[in-house]
């Protein structure tokens, strides 16, 4: 198999776990209760309009969690395959998924989450908040 064949196996791979794991963020997403929500984002206009839909019974906010590597740790970990699993606030596994270098999985609903990496014999656990004016963005080492 050719280079360009298996980055795009490994692209088709990627994608297919993300959207399997897709329902299980949003069957979170309608269990997730206010106290999870960052209050200080409710000035923001965004924060605002989730408290609207909130209380309309509508839908929450989703937003999108991107994983890249340090920039110390890019050519070493952007090679190895890694799973990423990622927890709510009470433990419970909202997504599983195994990709390469750069990833952007969800969206997930407002809230903290707990991120485990693990590639091969190194594991990183991160503590996330996603939410209106939050960056949804965490740099990982592995190892490197």
């Amino acid at each position: 198999m050719s280079s360009k064949s298996d980055k795009n196996v490994r692209k088709i791979l990627g994608t297919a776990a993300v959207a399997l794991a897709v329902p299980a963020a949003a069957s979170a997403a309608a269990a997730i209760n206010t106290s999870m929500i960052d209050n200080a984002s409710m000035s923001s206009p965004a924060g605002k309009r989730q408290a609207r839909l909130r209380e309309d019974g509508g839908e929450p906010e989703l937003f999108p969690l991107k994983l890249r590597p340090s920039l110390t740790a890019a050519k070493e970990v952007g090679e190895k395959p890694i799973q990423v699993k990622v927890m709510d606030s009470e433990g419970r596994r909202i997504l599983l998924a195994r990709a390469h270098g750069n990833i952007t999985l969800g969206p997930l609903p407002a809230g903290e989450y707990r991120l485990q990496l693990r590639s091969g014999a190194n594991t990183e656990e991160h503590a996330m908040k996603l939410g209106s004016g939050k960056r949804g963005l965490l740099r990982y080492e592995l190892g490197a």
